[in-house]
């Protein structure tokens, strides 16, 4: 009888205790209302045993609702009430950014799940696309030679190449970094789904360059580059220029700019990292190809960003089928992966 007693006596105490702290929140409401107009807002309202059920206040109320655990559904005014809302669509994950909610596009780059779906930036990654470049006759036009093999994956992270003569070449570009500078460029990697019999060859990199100003040139990594840092990698020549063949300077900020007798470009005497160039170079396709000083095995594809197979050394003509994959690219902090 006396447990059954306190039992009863704890429930009491229990209901009693809910009911003075909704009455506290109902005098502080009250309280506020006094102060000002009574123009009517829906929020959740949290009821004792946890649920949120709508419930109309006056405006006035709001912030001794808010301080009790109430929340107002739509608080941004997008359309979409937050997560947890007791009505409307109850899936907007940032209720206090009106650019974020179920219906917006995703915005590549900033870091944000724009369109709530548990994804950051999905479907950012640079689209490549591949192109020829040359016959091994040194003609830049189509028709292209016949046993040449050159496709995407399936999945737009690399692509599969063949160049079994020597002169040949190919390419695989984007426009998705035009516009970017150069000295941010921090990283490049990917794997061999089909490796030639000598790993060190690998598709280089060859990166049109711009100051603005109507200076254009190709800079290019021919060695191993993958996953090596390029803000201390010192292995970046240069290629298809302008009219002059040792004046480099506009590539920097101060100091000499120009070209070994490997083909390196230096700065004041050393090669360069790719942090020492100027902000002012970007990455772009010039869109015209003047003679001077361009070649035939130049990327003519309008992309910026390339990676090239095939060249008149021997190593690159190889008689079967090659394949790389997972194509990454680090500018700036954020990785991108190649995608379709």
């Amino acid at each position: 009888m006396k447990k059954l007693l306190y039992l009863g006596l704890s429930f009491l105490l229990f209901v009693f205790a809910c009911q003075k702290a909704d009455n506290k929140l109902m005098l502080e409401a009250n309280k506020e209302m006094s102060n000002g107009s009574s123009a009517k807002i829906t929020i959740c309202h949290k009821t004792n045993d946890g649920k949120m059920v709508p419930l109309e206040i006056n405006q006035n109320a709001l912030k001794a609702h808010l301080a009790h655990g109430d929340i107002v559904p739509d608080s941004d005014g997008d359309g979409y009430t937050a997560l947890g809302s007791c009505i409307g669509s109850m899936d907007d994950c940032n209720d206090n950014d009106a650019s974020i909610n179920p219906g917006a596009q995703e915005i590549c780059g900033d870091g944000k799940d724009n369109n709530c779906n548990g994804l950051i930036d999905e479907n950012c990654g640079p689209d490549f696309f591949t192109f020829n470049i040359r016959n091994t006759n040194s003609s830049i036009l189509a028709p292209w030679d016949a046993d040449i093999i050159l496709s995407e994956n399936a999945t737009g992270d690399g692509f599969t190449f063949k160049t079994p003569r020597g002169g040949q070449k190919v390419g695989y570009g984007t426009k998705f970094f035009d516009g970017l500078q150069l000295n941010a460029l921090e990283s490049v990697n990917w794997n061999w789904l089909s490796a030639p019999a000598n790993n060190g060859i690998v598709p280089y990199l060859n990166i049109w360059v711009t100051d603005g100003l109507g200076n254009y040139a190709v800079i290019s990594s021919e060695n191993n580059y993958r996953g090596s840092n390029f803000g201390t990698r010192r292995e970046w020549k240069i290629f298809e220029y302008g009219p002059s063949k040792t004046n480099f300077n506009w590539l920097f900020d101060s100091g000499t700019g120009a070209r070994d007798g490997a083909q390196y470009l230096t700065h004041n005497g050393q090669r360069i990292t790719l942090s020492e160039l100027s902000d002012r170079i970007v990455i772009g396709d010039p869109g015209a190809y003047p003679s001077t000083n361009v070649g035939t095995g130049a990327p003519r594809a309008g992309s910026g960003f390339n990676l090239i197979w095939g060249d008149t050394q021997q190593n690159f003509a190889q008689p079967n089928g090659l394949q790389i994959g997972g194509l990454t690219i680090s500018h700036s902090g954020v990785t991108h992966t190649a995608q379709n």
